[in-house]
C-alpha cells in the first residue's frame, strides 16, 4: 500500500521559488504558467492555489442569461444575489426540506450562497469561494500524478497532466458537478490507491455537493464485481456497448423506485425530447458533432481494451491494478449510458485521470508505446484548442474568453483584489 512517504515533494531551490512567486506577482495565470516547471514541489502547489483563488475571482458573469450567453455561472449568480435577502430561518426551512427530500437534489451550492451572503453581496467574491473549495480537492489529487517518480518536465507529462486536469476552474461553469468530481476522485484514490476506509465518509458526501452522485455508488458497485479478473472486466467494457440500447428502459424502472426528490431529478434525464435534441448535436453542424462524440467514445475503448491487452505484462504487478479496475468500471458505465445526457457523458470525465495516472506508472518507463498515447491525447488537444463548442464535457478554451475578464492576464494579485474586493 502506498504511503505518503512516496509522494515526496521535491526539495526547493531558492531561484525557482522566486520564480513562480515573481510571476504570481505579475499575473495568476503568469505564476500559474510558471509553477509548471518543477510542479511536484509545494511552492508550485501553493502558486497554484492562489493563481486559482484569483482566476474564480475575475470571472466577469453577464447578469442575464440569453441564447448567445447561455451558462451555468449566469444562473448561479443570480441565485447567490436571490440569498441577499434570506435570512437563518429560510436556509435552515431550505435545508429541512433537503433532507426529507422534498427539494432540491444537492444543497451544496445553497450552503456557499447563504454563507457568503452574510458578508458580501459581491458575486465575485461568492466565485471566488467557490474557486478556493474547488481548488483544495483538485490539488489534493493531483498530487497523486506530479508526486510519482516518473513524473518531471517533458512534453509526455505535461500531455498526461492535461489529461488528469480535464474538468477544470477556469470555466466556472457546472462548477457542483466538477467540484463533487475531484472530491470523488480523491476519495477513490484513498480508498482504491491507499486502502484507505475512511473516506468513504468523503464519498457519501458528493451527492450534496451534486445531486447526480449518488451514481458513484453504482460504478463502485460494477468495480466489485469485476476486479478479480481481467478477462471479466474486460467482457463489462465490451458487453456494455452492446446492451446500451436498454439503458432507458432500465433507468426508467429504476427512476420508478427512488424517492420523489430524486425520480424527479434524474426522469428529466430520460425525458424523450430531451434526449433527442442532445444526441442531434446543434443547428447546423450535426453530423461534426455526433462524428466527434462517437470518436470520444470510440478512442477512450480503444485506450482501455489496450490496457487490458497489456494487463498481464504491464499492470497486474503493478501498483495501478485497482485503479485500472475501477477504469474498466468507469467505462463499463459510460459505454451503456452515453445515450442518456448529463449521464455518461458526465461520468466519462473519470476515465481521463485514471487514463493517465495508468499510463505514467505502467507505461511511460517503456517508452515503446508513448505514441500511443500522445496520439490519444491529440485529439482532446484539438478539441480544446481549436473547436468552438465543448463535445460532451471535455472542455474548450473558446468559452473560458467568454467568462474571463481579461485583466487576469496581466493584472497583480494586489491590483485584482482592490479592482474586484475593495473598490
Amino acid at each position: 500500500m502506498p504511503t505518503d512517504s512516496q509522494y515526496k515533494w521535491l526539495d526547493e531551490k531558492r531561484d525557482d521559488v522566486i520564480f513562480k512567486f515573481v510571476a504570481l506577482l505579475i499575473s495568476p495565470v503568469l505564476g500559474m504558467l510558471a509553477s509548471l516547471v518543477r510542479l511536484n514541489s509545494r511552492s508550485s502547489f501553493i502558486a497554484l492555489f492562489i493563481a486559482f483563488t484569483f482566476i474564480g475571482l475575475t470571472m466577469d458573469v453577464p447578469e442575464d442569461r440569453t441564447e448567445e450567453e447561455n451558462f451555468d455561472s449566469i444562473a448561479y449568480r443570480a441565485e447567490f444575489e436571490n440569498f441577499a435577502d434570506s435570512n437563518s430561518h429560510d436556509f435552515t426551512t431550505m435545508l429541512s426540506e433537503y433532507a426529507d427530500m422534498t427539494s432540491d437534489t444537492d444543497f451544496y451550492s445553497n450552503i456557499i450562497c447563504f454563507v457568503v451572503s452574510r458578508f458580501s453581496s459581491n458575486y465575485h467574491v461568492f466565485f471566488m469561494v467557490v474557486a478556493i473549495l474547488y481548488s483544495i480537492f483538485m490539488l489534493l489529487t493531483m498530487r497523486y500524478l506530479v508526486r510519482e517518480p516518473n513524473y518531471g518536465l517533458s512534453i509526455l507529462c505535461l500531455i498526461l497532466l492535461f489529461l488528469f486536469t480535464q474538468c477544470q476552474i477556469q470555466q466556472i461553469n457546472m462548477y457542483r458537478f466538477y467540484t463533487a468530481y475531484w472530491i470523488a476522485l480523491l476519495a477513490i484514490f484513498k480508498l482504491i490507491q491507499d486502502n484507505n476506509p475512511k473516506y468513504w465518509l468523503l464519498l457519501i458526501v458528493t451527492p450534496i455537493v451534486h445531486g447526480s452522485f449518488f451514481i458513484i455508488f453504482l460504478i463502485f458497485g460494477i468495480y466489485y464485481i469485476i476486479r478479480r479478473s481481467n478477462k471479466l472486466a474486460t467482457a463489462s467494457v465490451i458487453l456494455s456497448l452492446a446492451f446500451s440500447v436498454i439503458a432507458v428502459e432500465i433507468f426508467s424502472w429504476v427512476i420508478l423506485h427512488l424517492p420523489e426528490s430524486l425520480g424527479g431529478h434524474y426522469s428529466a434525464y430520460l425525458n424523450e425530447w430531451y434526449i433527442q435534441r442532445i444526441n442531434e448535436g446543434g443547428i447546423g453542424n450535426k453530423w461534426m458533432v455526433r462524428l466527434m462524440e462517437l470518436a470520444v467514445r470510440l478512442s477512450l475503448n480503444i485506450v482501455v481494451l489496450f490496457f487490458a491487452w497489456q494487463y498481464k505484462g504491464s499492470i497486474a504487478n503493478s501498483k495501478c491494478k485497482n485503479i485500472y479496475f475501477f477504469l474498466m468500471a468507469v467505462m463499463s458505465f459510460v459505454n451503456f449510458t452515453f445515450m442518456i445526457p448529463s449521464v455518461g457523458s458526465r461520468y466519462v470525465m473519470f476515465t481521463f485521470p485514471l487514463i493517465a495516472y495508468i499510463w505514467l506508472i505502467c507505461f511511460a518507463p517503456q517508452k515503446k508505446w508513448n505514441w500511443f498515447i500522445i496520439a490519444f491525447s491529440s485529439i482532446y488537444l484539438f478539441y480544446f484548442l481549436v473547436l468552438p463548442w465543448n463535445i460532451y464535457q471535455v472542455p474548450c478554451f473558446r468559452y473560458y474568453t467568454k467568462l474571463w475578464n481579461m485583466d487576469v492576464l496581466y493584472g497583480s494579485p494586489v491590483y485584482l483584489f482592490f479592482k474586484y474586493i475593495m473598490l
